[in-house]
């Protein structure tokens, strides 16, 4: 199947215009009703799971968002001793390892069995880092939406569920479906490997709503390559702050952060000083608690000019940030952008992305030089 093939065969599908709802949702209501009629479907997560030896006397049985799980296994056996699988359905966002840390926990007198993460192509994280979290026996496995479809296809075929018969042809439109998903955004993912780049074929993503889905996933890479080096940035980590790398989305665009901070909690003076790249921004950042008397936009930047921010920016003569080309436009003459809330004070300056290397290497450099400058400025304010 070629790329042209999938998006013609998704724009005519009945059944994938159906799904996109909710994407999460949809899917994971498949999978549960999978499971409900055929036990075997377990297989598809975790291949290794031996349902022939829970068949002989064991109660099983699936929900389907209990405990804010999207999928949820339980296994009984004779003597009462529960257990439960989780398996936790990423499509359209992206999953955190705390967020998967509060699913590795026994529940109640069940214990937890096993993790399933899934999603489009490769895993976005390090599930090493899980196994075996809190004392729990148990660990964390992966499988994309690839390997769903053929599992789904191949259990289906041998299915001894009359509903399951009845309704093979869905089930098999519905693993064509996954293919073409995966097929499309790898695809456009991999068009510029190791550049971040969000280039793509933007119409078509568009058109098949899936555009949100392309610019998480470019985003995750990079911050995965980031994270791959992470030991250089951590070595520059002032005494009392941590490193934080993280990625979120806002207004259509994906959000990588890179800074230390010294954060405790809202009631706390703290500083955070790094580098956030949104979108085709490449920002300068720096933050403070806005609860603090005194603490304002102005002030942070007063404070940080010429040795944090660019001070010979000037939005009619001078449009560049160090050099770097900007389309910053800041308000009321300000030489900078911010975000105020009641809880804290944001404050940066960008250039174009754009106007720089893009790839990995050359970004990665870039913020590093930034980060050894905000240890420096943190060590002595």
């Amino acid at each position: 199947m070629d790329y042209k093939t999938a998006v013609d065969y998704l724009k005519k599908s009945m059944i994938y215009q159906m799904s996109l709802g909710s994407k999460e949702l949809f899917h994971s209501n498949v999978w549960g009703w999978l499971i409900e009629n055929d036990k075997n479907f377990i297989n598809v997560f975790i291949p290794t799971f031996e349902i022939e030896n829970y068949n002989k006397g064991c109660n099983i049985w699936s929900k389907r968002e209990e405990k804010n799980r999207d999928i949820q296994i339980w296994l009984e056996d004779n003597n009462g001793n529960k257990q439960h699988i989780v398996i936790e359905n990423k499509i359209k966002t992206l999953p955190t390892i705390h967020q998967l840390e509060e699913y590795t926990v026994n529940l109640g007198n069940s214990l937890f069995f096993h993790g399933v993460l899934t999603g489009i192509g490769p895993c976005t994280l390090d599930l090493n880092e899980l196994d075996g979290k809190n004392g729990v026996t148990g660990n964390w496995s992966y499988v994309s939406y690839e390997e769903i479809s053929d599992r789904i296809l191949e259990i289906a075929m041998h299915s001894k569920s009359e509903l399951i018969k009845n309704h093979f042809e869905q089930i098999e439109e519905y693993c064509h479906i996954l293919k073409c998903i995966n097929l499309i955004l790898d695809t456009n993912i991999n068009s510029h490997n190791n550049y971040l780049t969000y280039d793509c074929d933007y119409d078509t993503l568009n058109s098949l709503r899936i555009a949100d889905i392309f610019k998480k996933h470019k985003g995750s890479q990079f911050i995965n390559y980031v994270k791959s080096r992470k030991e250089e940035l951590e070595t520059l980590k002032p005494d009392g702050y941590c490193l934080v790398i993280s990625q979120s989305f806002h207004n259509g665009k994906t959000t990588l952060d890179i800074r230390f901070s010294n954060w405790v909690n809202d009631e706390t003076p703290y500083n955070l000083l790094g580098v956030q790249i949104e979108g085709d921004q490449f920002r300068i950042v720096a933050e403070r608690n806005a609860r603090l008397e005194g603490i304002s936009a102005d002030c942070i930047y007063d404070n940080l000019k010429n040795k944090w921010f660019d001070d010979s920016y000037d939005k009619y003569k001078n449009k560049t940030i160090f050099g770097y080309q900007t389309t910053m436009k800041p308000r009321k003459g300000k030489k900078y952008d911010t975000y105020n809330t009641n809880g804290y004070c944001f404050v940066y300056q960008y250039y174009d992305v754009s106007k720089i290397e893009k790839d990995y290497k050359s970004l990665f450099e870039k913020i590093k030089n930034y980060i050894s400058k905000a240890s420096e400025l943190l060590k002595n304010m």
